[in-house]
């Protein structure tokens, strides 16, 4: 859907379709993408295979990550024959540390998952998430609307049960506890003869 079409929905669903709207377009659009960067915040939507890059430096073991990853499932190491990074690493919330320091300049690739890089601003623009997500996107935009403090338009209770459906659709957010938790049971890659 487009995002004319999903501020349409909006505007339908919290029955504010005659101007002058008690909700700016501007409004509905910052919501809209917020709600496609919970969604993948919650459900993982959004696989990347090669978007990241880091540049190793001799000796530098830590390297800071770009603020749309969620998550780092895999490393490829070089440019030419990119192979799998074999050494041991660790992600934060902010880098990804590496075990033993490189000792040449190379360039690693991060297989991640990840939020949008841009966010949707013309009418036509589209959610980077599947199609088949875009309604159930729009059920978080919906709840917080519902709170814009406005006599006409507040409701707590409305923006809870579009809350609801949110989750129902893509899961319970996961707490900064449980994702440095769960980062910290992966099995650690090991080294097997050989530097970076």
């Amino acid at each position: 859907m487009k995002l004319s079409e999903l501020r349409a929905l909006v505007r339908g669903r919290i029955r504010d379709t005659v101007k002058p709207y008690l909700v700016t377009d501007q409004e509905i659009d910052d919501n809209l993408n917020e709600a496609e960067r919970e969604a993948c915040e919650r459900a993982q939507l959004i696989e990347d295979f090669d978007s990241f890059t880091i540049d190793l430096e001799p000796g530098v073991t830590r390297y800071p990550l770009d603020p749309h990853i969620i998550d780092v499932i895999d490393i490829k190491i070089g440019t030419d024959a990119p192979r799998r990074l074999m050494e041991s690493w660790t992600l934060t919330e902010t880098h990804l540390v590496l075990d033993r320091a490189p000792t040449s300049a190379e360039m690693l690739t991060l297989h991640c998952y990840r939020t949008p890089i841009d966010e949707m601003k013309a009418p036509t623009d589209t959610p980077e998430i599947r199609d088949t997500y875009h309604r159930n996107m729009a059920d978080w935009a919906i709840s917080l609307c519902y709170l814009i403090p406005d006599s006409e338009l507040f409701n707590p209770q409305a923006s809870e049960r579009y809350a609801i459906r949110f989750t129902q659709s893509f899961g319970e957010r996961p707490s900064a506890l449980t994702r440095r938790n769960h980062r910290n049971k992966l099995p650690p890659v090991v080294a097997y003869n050989g530097a970076i």
